[in-house]
């Protein structure tokens, strides 16, 4: 498979290296024989390539550059930093069937390759094939971590190299331009707002932005993980298997476990249009926040909890967030009883962190991680409801809970209420909205239109994009001639024209602002 038809998606292919059970002993020998090349300042490089001494061409240069820019470490670089990281790359040959790296190696080097073929393995599994253009080793230096693949030669291959060294400086270079940037974005994402100054401002210091096109695969489902995404710009899709489990916008996050977990990652990640993250390392983000980091990423699951529940995504985020800051997180074993049979239903919301609750006697399963339970009984139906079993945890675990109280106090009031009282509010938020535009188009012109694209062709004739010449707003509109006015009998000394909002997230709104212009 082409690697490129994922959109150089596995460009950052998290190739990363367990030593693949399937090479015989001589492959092993191979590896415990590696070529031990020099870098011009001295670094070992531990891959098992074959440093030769060669003059780029034009050309070479050329392909180099082009690989860089499209790579989504390098993008923002200048033409010049660019040229520089070229000149200190240096050109390198492997075998066919040798491995260039294997998963957990040490890692001293990122390569593109110029010609011939490589198989990606995770844990003893074929994943993907790299073709020419193809970069791959990034992720272990950015983020100091072991290689996640092992890499393999499908046949005599070609690549260009650049030690761990000369990339640092080259992602150094970029954190640095980018601070100033970060900082301030941080101050508006609530990951960080548990953290000190000092703490925001040393991990500003290590944030990584990344840039991902259309469709291309951010993090892969059963890759090794040891990076944590922020969005910056943009949205993800998050994919279980091929099915959408949901989607992320700026300043939602994803990869938490890799924080605090060795783990694989459990779901894919694909870009839903041009996206911009900002990548953290592992390593770096427990050096600066310690066992905090369990604090802060338990907080987005809790949050994750209550935005896929019925009930509790009608909350608004600013009482998610009150009732966040007030719910006690704490470590269950097994067999732990968490509400009596026989007591009261609605005592508490209780979101699983880790691990999973389940009805004793029954053995039915009530919550996972990420999952909330209790919120049905707050309910006006239900609130007289006595527990006909002891629920308990299923497995060891971690919780986060509320007490009835507490959470009334927090949301403003009993669940239902507050529900409504909320809808009542956004109804009344769309109803101005859509008054707004509609007073707008009021001001619209045909002759302050204009003309695009033809988008469509419906029962009536053309269906245009067209835009605003004085705002700039891009609309599709409809037009009739006099002879459908009427005989659809509207109004005669008008041109009847449709519009509806456009933007790129939606294409076109559904909802229509229906107006009448004049004719001009």
């Amino acid at each position: 498979m082409d690697p490129r038809s994922q959109n150089n998606s596995d460009n950052q292919i998290h190739c990363d290296g367990e030593e693949d059970q399937r090479s015989g002993g001589d492959e092993n020998d191979k590896l415990q024989n590696f070529k031990h090349n020099i870098n011009e300042g001295g670094e070992v490089i531990h891959e098992n390539v074959k440093r030769i001494d060669m003059k780029k061409t034009l050309n070479d240069t050329t392909f180099i550059l082009t690989c860089l820019k499209n790579h989504f470490v390098f993008y923002n670089l200048s033409e010049a930093e660019l040229e520089n990281i070229v000149n200190k790359m240096f050109y390198c040959e492997a075998a066919a069937g040798t491995y260039i790296f294997k998963q957990q190696d040490h890692a001293t080097c990122f390569f593109i390759l110029q010609r011939g073929s490589l198989e990606v393995i995770v844990n003893e599994k074929a994943k993907r094939e790299l073709k020419t253009g193809d970069g791959f080793g990034e992720l272990a230096l950015l983020y100091n971590a072991p290689r996640s693949a092992s890499v393999k030669c499908f046949e005599n291959c070609n690549l260009w190299g650049i030690d761990r060294n000369t990339f640092r400086r080259a992602v150094e270079e970029m954190i640095t331009k980018e601070y100033e940037e970060n900082r301030k974005f941080m101050e508006v994402v609530r990951f960080f707002h548990n953290l000190t100054n000092e703490q925001k401002d040393a991990i500003a210091a290590v944030l990584i932005v990344q840039k991902f096109y259309k469709n291309q695969i951010i993090v892969n489902e059963g890759d090794p993980g040891s990076s944590f995404y922020i969005i910056k710009e943009g949205t993800v899709s998050v994919l279980k298997g091929n099915k959408e489990v949901r989607k992320l916008y700026k300043g939602d996050s994803f990869g938490e476990q890799a924080l605090y977990y060795n783990t694989v990652r459990q779901m894919t990640v694909r870009a839903e249009d041009d996206v911009k993250c900002l990548a953290l390392g592992r390593d770096s983000l427990t050096k600066i926040l310690g066992d905090q980091v369990h604090v802060v990423t338990f907080r987005n699951l809790q949050k994750w909890a209550f935005e896929k529940n019925a009930l509790l995504s009608k909350l608004t985020k600013a009482q998610i967030d009150k009732v966040l800051d007030v719910m006690k997180i704490s470590s269950c074993k097994a067999g732990d009883v968490i509400l009596k049979k026989g007591t009261q239903a609605n005592q508490k919301i209780i979101v699983i962190i880790e691990g999973s609750l389940k009805k004793s006697k029954s053995g039915i399963t009530v919550a996972t991680k990420a999952q909330a339970w209790g919120e049905e009984y707050f309910l006006q139906t239900n609130k007289a409801k006595i527990l006909d079993d002891d629920i308990v945890m299923e497995t060891d675990g971690v919780i986060a809970e509320i007490t009835a109280d507490n959470f009334i106090d927090c949301i403003g009031g009993e669940l239902e209420e507050v529900i409504k009282k909320n809808e009542k509010i956004l109804e009344k938020k769309l109803q101005k909205s859509d008054q707004t535009k509609k007073k707008e188009a009021q001001n619209i012109k045909k002759s302050e239109l204009l003309h695009i694209k033809t988008i469509a062709y419906g029962q009536f004739g053309p269906v245009y994009l067209v835009k605003a010449k004085y705002n700039q707003q891009l609309y599709v509109l409809k037009a009739f001639n006099k002879n459908q006015i009427n005989e659809q009998t509207l109004e005669k000394q008008y041109l009847m024209l449709f519009l509806c909002t456009y933007n790129k997230r939606n294409k076109y709104q559904k909802q229509l602002i229906f107006h009448l212009l004049y004719p001009s």
